[in-house]
């Protein structure tokens, strides 16, 4: 027991020597760690989204958030999937998966490409980019203006007027 309280300690302190725990999260420290880590997962801007779906083209949006932060808000049309292997579609279905900022989605696209889906796009910036540029979100068919925040550590990427826990929703 003790060995691994040494352990857990000595990793503690390591964190701490690079500035883990004290960074400040930005998008461009985001964005490079998913692409160092996703690098055969594909993206696709916000703006690039909002067109296709402006020109009503047929993607499946799936959300891979908690049913917590989905049922605060989503995208349109998005359904909200926790697990790759439940996903029954054609190979070649148009996918653009999400989540709050891009990790968790992207892990989801890798899951899902490795299983032969040959159009999967992570969205880049995900849901906190999405709300922080002013598209459109929904609470099943009503339009809202709010996002789950995830935590306050990741909820610093989004905008606080944005913020659920601060609108009382």
């Amino acid at each position: 027991m003790m060995n691994y309280a040494k352990r857990v300690f000595f990793l503690l302190i390591l964190l701490s020597i690079s500035g883990f725990f004290w960074s400040k999260l930005d998008w461009t420290s985001v964005n490079k760690s998913i692409d160092s880590q996703y690098p055969s997962v594909a993206s696709i801007s916000t703006q690039s989204l909002k067109e296709k779906m402006e020109q009503q083209e047929v993607i499946t949006i799936i959300d891979v958030r908690d049913s917590e932060e989905f049922d605060v808000s989503h995208l349109r049309g998005a359904i909200n999937v926790h697990d790759a292997s439940g996903i029954n579609l054609p190979i070649d279905t148009s996918i653009v998966v999400y989540c709050s900022v891009g990790i968790r989605s992207a892990q989801f696209a890798k899951r899902l490409t490795k299983r032969g889906y040959t159009d999967v796009l992570n969205l880049r910036g995900s849901i906190f980019e999405w709300a922080n540029k002013g598209y459109p979100l929904q609470r099943g068919e009503q339009n809202v203006t709010v996002v789950h925040p995830y935590n306050k550590r990741w909820g610093s990427l989004l905008k606080e007027s944005l913020h659920a826990y601060d609108k009382g929703s």
